[in-house]
């Protein structure tokens, strides 16, 4: 079977310029077609020769560039904006739409998302080591009172069983309210996010950095949608507005009416 050379080398040509694709910004919750455009934007956003960091596409260029129609186009960047990874405007006559990524956003992320992953793994690897199998107990008894017996004295050794881990309680017994307990136990559930002892010590070790309560550091972190918390992180702005939040619903305490003083007849 002969071919074309010429279509051989548009195959070539085609398969010459393949685009970058980061997987880790999918963990981050982009989506398979948020991450692929991140990727992309990512790899304009630093070839750019604004000041301001901005640059510009047209539809059918993203399209050309990346396989996604309009509506993916949109669904993907509407995530972006949404977790702070990416700031549009619009600009010049004809309107034009201008990207800029949000670089301090997307490595907070990425940190936070390494940090969780270490942890995890950790994790893992104490679980291997503390479960390891022990291939020689009880398996070549072949007397039933035997095996009874060492059963027995298996059970009897066992160390007691630790009591299940309670994310609830121990965010209470760490200065966390009720509410906002609730509040970033569903928080995490919707992200599909486990809650585990590291993770929640991790915010508390932060909040101590930020010089925050532990209670305000999850405050922060439910009204900013985040997974967890950073001293590094922009969070200031929010806490701000949670302290003038709390001060309008303070009741203000109103000054008594001054009572009429009665002098009593010999009473000096």
């Amino acid at each position: 079977m002969t071919i074309d050379p010429q279509l051989i080398a548009l195959i070539d040509a085609m398969n010459d310029k393949p685009i970058a694709f980061n997987r880790h910004y999918v963990a981050l919750g982009c989506g398979i077609n948020g991450a692929l455009m991140l990727s992309q934007m990512v790899y304009w956003a630093k070839r750019t020769k604004s000041k301001d960091g901005f640059f510009y596409k047209t539809q059918e260029e993203w399209e050309e560039e990346t396989g996604l129609g309009r509506r993916e186009q949109e669904t993907a960047r509407k995530k972006l904006r949404e977790l702070g990874f990416l700031t549009e405007v619009k600009r010049g006559v004809p309107c034009t739409v201008n990207y800029k990524v949000e670089y301090n956003n997307l490595y907070s992320a990425l940190i936070q998302y390494a940090q969780m992953r270490q942890f995890s793994m950790a994790e893992c690897a104490k679980l291997e080591c503390t479960n390891a199998p022990n291939s020689d107990v009880g398996i070549r008894q072949s007397n039933t009172e035997n095996t009874q017996e060492n059963t027995t004295e298996s059970i009897g050794a066992v160390a007691p069983r630790k009591h299940k881990f309670s994310e609830r309680n121990f965010l209470l017994e760490n200065g966390v309210s009720d509410q906002t307990a609730s509040e970033y136990i569903n928080l995490r559930k919707t992200k599909k996010k486990p809650i585990t002892e590291k993770v929640i010590r991790l915010v508390l070790s932060q909040a101590k950095k930020a010089n925050i309560s532990n209670e305000r550091a999850f405050e922060i972190i439910v009204a900013k949608g985040w997974d967890s918390f950073n001293a590094t992180w922009n969070w200031q702005q929010i806490n701000d507005e949670l302290n003038q939040l709390n001060q309008s619903e303070q009741p203000k305490q109103s000054t008594p009416a001054p009572q009429n003083l009665k002098t009593v007849k010999g009473a000096w």
